[in-house]
């Protein structure tokens, strides 16, 4: 019997590469991108790759059509420079545009996700549920829900099955060592000093093979995901001090933690945790998620 296609747009990327090390035996997938990792890929030589510049160019025609599509094509950034709007806006909502008109007669595809942010919610009304009214107090945040409307739009007005994802925290294997908690696991290894906020700002965190396995079972139940805004996360909040202490403790380290060192973002959030009931219905089983266990699996 052969595989179910499924194509992963950016899929070049941190969550890209982790879904196709967690989903290549099951599908087989193809991977547009306008940069492809091509020494990682090579341990996946079944997988298909395509370079392309997403916002300006399509899908080849006479490419076998897909059961499934995940976009995953975006700038993400945490700047609050309203100059990246117009990169922002290319990197998302007109690469879902371009991604609808070339697939929108197919017949074939049974479920487009479009990843959307948990940023989209804003600062208040922790635990996040998929019904809250958005209140984005960022450019990319912005971007986000605007892309997220117009995904919805596409289902209610053009029947196109499409869903929308707010991951929560992502963290796992081949993150770049500049996000927080790689960061945070490279600076105790070796001993250095930490200079942070005082860390009381409490995140969803999920780790890659966690939301791998849950994009996994949305594929599956993608009936019910169909027309559908999903958290995907932990469905908990955690300190980023108590992250710290985690890895502090797993890795034996002695380094200094200067809590307070640096000040909160401009409008920092201070919880950010989304509901997980619609997720955990859609799949049928409940999230189950470890966290002092998967910061040891990357030290």
């Amino acid at each position: 019997m052969s595989k179910e296609r499924l194509f992963l747009i950016g899929g070049s990327g941190f969550i890209g590469k982790n879904l196709v090390r967690c989903l290549h035996e099951k599908y087989a997938i193809s991977i547009f991108d306008k940069f492809i990792d091509e020494a990682y890929f090579a341990q996946y030589p079944e997988v298909k790759k395509t370079l392309m510049e997403l916002d300006k160019e399509q899908i080849p025609a006479d490419v076998e059509s897909p059961d499934y599509i995940i976009n995953l094509a975006s700038i993400v950034t945490a700047e609050r420079d309203m100059g990246l709007f117009d990169s922002m806006i290319a990197s998302n909502l007109k690469v879902l545009l371009n991604l609808y008109e070339r697939f929108k007669d197919d017949k074939q595809l049974k479920l487009f996700i479009q990843f959307g942010s948990s940023e989209e919610y804003g600062n208040d009304g922790s635990p996040f549920k998929e019904t809250m009214r958005e209140e984005p107090n960022s450019p990319y945040a912005l971007v986000k829900q605007l892309t997220t409307n117009t995904a919805m739009m596409l289902h209610r007005n053009y029947a196109f099955p499409i869903m929308v994802v707010r991951p929560g925290n992502l963290f796992g294997p081949l993150q770049g060592k500049t996000k927080f908690i790689p960061y945070v696991i490279e600076s105790l290894k070796k001993g250095e000093p930490l200079n942070v906020t005082p860390c009381e700002q409490k995140r969803d965190f999920i780790y890659a093979d966690d939301f791998a396995w849950a994009i996994g079972k949305l594929l599956e139940n993608y009936p019910k995901a169909v027309g559908e805004i999903v958290n995907v996360s932990s469905g908990e909040s955690i300190s980023l001090k108590e992250i710290i202490e985690n890895c502090r403790k797993a890795t034996n380290s002695t380094s200094q933690v200067n809590y307070g060192a640096l000040p909160y973002r401009e409008n920092e959030m201070m919880d950010l945790r989304c509901s997980v009931a619609k997720l955990e219905s859609i799949i049928g089983q409940p999230i189950k998620f470890d966290m002092s266990k998967r910061i040891k699996e990357l030290i």
